[in-house]
């Protein structure tokens, strides 16, 4: 039996050691992930899904809304950004949340304020309060994805942590699925205000097969609590197969841990600053841009999809099997970033994602307007943008410690929000007022 370590840095590290262990010592069934991690990501990817498929069933159904709900076209264009502005006031006080009172905790309860906005929107009776559960709908959005990809990060091993965290990602693109198939295949058939409701139903089950993740052992071991890590630890090893752990056998972990943690202010405002200290300084200021750029981009060019695509003379409308099939391509391009992420590494496979999500969109606003030019670059650019947030939600966290992870990757997400928010704005202005083709639109956010 291993002695007491001498302080919160050094029991992370034993935490962190014990947990790369795992990854070392097993070969893993699937994809090189072992049953338990493969567990893990589908029970948080569940309510990943269902984020995302409120997100775009909202966008989709926004016709239907609109002849329920008398607004005028202000009204809807700030209707439509709305659950961005819920997401940019999330996801500062959840991050900060989730290192002072757990990741656990807060990942509970940003999805049930997620379902009661979900909720409140098949009930609401005019545009005022249609975005108000938009807006509360966003604040469980923005404080959910961050918490949620720390936690698994900080569960998983060193091994096969990118690959996990890309995987989980993925489930966005399942959501965005089933939001184009409720959307277009429910939704003009029972009634919008139906078609939510049904949707709340398997965001309640995602909060109850939460309840069976455990709390990051990381942060239990950063604040103390060493013995409740250390249990949680050995849960892990024991759903493994593997032996009691021996010290002699430890791995050394490359995670980069401070000689002493960050001291954290009280005030969030000042907190801020804890990520912008010179040993954070630059990593921080570079994130925060990728975010702002990926998210500004994603959200202009795929809400705005069939509308853009009609610019060239191509109509969408009844033929939603064509953005399905544009949305279908998510998935794989998540599955390759998956796989070169641990071959190549995080840096490089953003790279080849970046660069490939700037050649396909631009590739989109030059094709003949016809179905399978649309449909083939519509899916190129799908495959590498999706791919490249996979490897951003990979790579954010592992950027800080412990003691700031979870602001660290909340803050940047909190940031993209403005993106979120400007991006389809912008755009709708471009086609809309400023009479912008597609081939402009495409060159400012490609």
């Amino acid at each position: 039996m291993t002695s007491a370590p001498a302080d919160n840095v050094e029991a992370v590290q034993r935490i962190t050691r014990r947990i790369d262990a795992i990854g070392e010592r097993d070969p893993g069934v699937v994809m090189g992930l072992s049953w338990y991690y493969i567990k893990l990501i589908l029970l948080t990817g569940f309510g990943w899904a269902m984020d995302s498929m409120e997100t775009f069933i909202f966008t989709y159904c926004a016709a239907l809304i609109r002849e329920d709900i008398p607004m005028s076209s202000r009204q809807a264009s700030f209707l439509g950004g709305a659950v961005f502005v819920g997401s940019f006031i999330g996801s500062f006080p959840f991050g900060t949340l989730a290192d002072k009172y757990g990741r656990r905790p807060m990942f509970m309860v940003t999805l049930v304020l997620f379902l009661v906005g979900l909720a409140f929107c098949a009930l609401s009776w005019d545009v005022t309060s249609i975005t108000c559960a938009r807006i509360i709908s966003g604040i469980g959005l923005g404080g959910e994805l961050p918490v949620a990809s720390t936690l698994v990060q900080e569960l998983s091993p060193k091994k096969t942590r990118g690959k996990i965290i890309v995987l989980l990602e993925s489930f966005w693109a399942i959501g965005c699925m089933m939001a184009v198939v409720m959307a277009f295949g429910a939704a003009p058939r029972i009634g919008w205000r139906e078609t939510f409701f049904i949707c709340c139903a398997p965001v309640v089950y995602a909060v109850v097969i939460r309840m069976y993740i455990p709390e990051s052992p990381k942060w239990l071991a950063s604040v103390g609590r060493y013995d409740e890590a250390v249990a949680i630890v050995e849960s892990i090893e024991r759903a493994h197969g593997m032996d009691p752990y021996d010290p002699k056998t430890e791995i050394e972990s490359a995670e980069p841990l401070p000689a002493t943690p960050p001291q954290l202010p009280e005030s969030h405002i000042k907190r801020i600053g804890v990520l912008f200290q010179r040993q954070f300084r630059v990593r921080t200021t570079v994130l925060w841009t990728l975010w702002f750029g990926i998210s500004m981009s994603y959200y202009a060019i795929f809400i705005y999809l069939p509308t853009l695509i009609s610019l060239k003379g191509y109509s969408m409308n009844g033929q939603w099997e064509t953005i399905l099939i544009i949305t279908a391509f998510q998935l794989p391009g998540y599955f390759a970033a998956a796989g070169l992420v641990e071959i190549i590494g995080r840096k490089q496979t953003l790279v080849i994602f970046l660069a490939g999500s700037f050649a396909s969109a631009i590739a989109m606003g030059y094709v003949d307007a016809s179905k399978i030019p649309v449909m083939v670059t519509g899916s190129f650019t799908s495959f590498f943008m999706l791919g490249a947030w996979g490897c951003v939600y990979a790579y954010t966290p592992e950027n800080y410690p412990t003691a700031i992870r979870g602001m660290g990757a909340a803050y940047p997400s909190g940031f993209s929000r403005i993106g979120s928010f400007s991006g389809p704005y912008l755009c709708a202005s471009m086609f809309g007022d400023w009479n912008v083709s597609l081939e402009g639109i495409m060159w400012v956010f490609g």
